[in-house]
């Protein structure tokens, strides 16, 4: 192993936020919800985006964007006014017909094709924009994901991720309730790094999410949703809302710690 190597060090930092083994389902696999996309206004860009600027400004009125890591959608339904098609990928069906669902809501055709990048890049046709948000952080192999990202772009790729790990804010509560040490790394420029050294010349741009990732009705809501991240039993959803509250978080406006405000890194380049 090479630490020098901005890849490996890439690929060290990823294999360091596996969880150890007793916190890990039979498969490994973690079930994401869908969030369907049912009113126009859902899909509207986020103030401030840088991603959707870049993204927009080389689009093609009726272009193909494809979404890769593409969830319920969130990353290119935006772009539906302007897209003549959203291609998605994903590893998770229930979230490609959600993706499907608020495509047909908002009039634009949908494709999905259902694996994992780039496992299944061979089953999917080039497009005008290639788009990827909040899906590097989970990438050890960032050398050939990106590499497929470029093959497939006529035009350009646009990544999404915050400047640090999107969970390190969670990092005091596993210290807290399992006396466990969770890593800080990596960052964006860490990516940057790593996608330089793997032959992509990219740019990045930082801007403020204003909004905030995870909107929750109440604290109680948002408390279950960590207490089911930090593999604990229901009974210890009161201990986690205390812990909570200890973070700053603000019980009148309930968001994911550390999410409302956080630095968002758009990092892209033309092929």
């Amino acid at each position: 192993m090479d630490a020098t190597d901005p890849l490996e060090r890439w690929r060290e930092a990823v294999h360091g936020w596996r969880l150890p083994a007793r916190f890990r389902s039979p498969d490994g696999a973690v079930r994401r919800p869908a969030t369907v996309v049912r009113e126009i206004a859902e899909a509207e860009v986020p103030p401030g985006s840088r991603s959707f600027a870049r993204e927009a400004e080389a689009l093609p009125a009726g272009g193909v964007v494809l979404d890769v890591g593409c969830g319920a959608g969130g990353a290119s339904l935006p772009l539906a006014e302007r897209a003549g098609r959203i291609v998605g990928v994903d590893p998770e069906g229930h979230l490609l017909e959600a993706l499907r669902a608020g495509g047909g809501h908002l009039g634009v055709a949908v494709e999905t094709v259902e694996g994992r990048w780039p496992d299944v890049a061979d089953r999917v046709g080039p497009a005008d924009v290639v788009v990827c948000h909040h899906v590097l952080y989970g990438v050890a192999e960032l050398g050939p994901f990106a590499a497929a990202l470029t093959a497939h772009a006529r035009r350009r790729v646009v990544v999404e991720i915050p400047e640090r790990h999107p969970l390190h804010t969670l990092n005091p509560l596993w210290a807290r309730f399992h006396g466990l040490v969770r890593p800080d790394g990596p960052t964006a420029d860490d990516a940057v790094a790593a996608l330089t050294r793997a032959g992509v010349n990219p740019e990045i741009e930082r801007w403020t999410d204003a909004g905030g990732w995870g909107t929750y009705p109440d604290l109680a809501t948002l408390a279950d949703r960590v207490r089911r991240r930090l593999h604990l039993p229901p009974q210890d959803t009161p201990r986690v809302a205390e812990a909570l509250l200890d973070l700053g978080v603000d019980p009148d406006r309930p968001r994911f710690p550390g999410t409302e405000g956080r630095t968002l890194c758009t990092i892209w380049w033309d092929r």
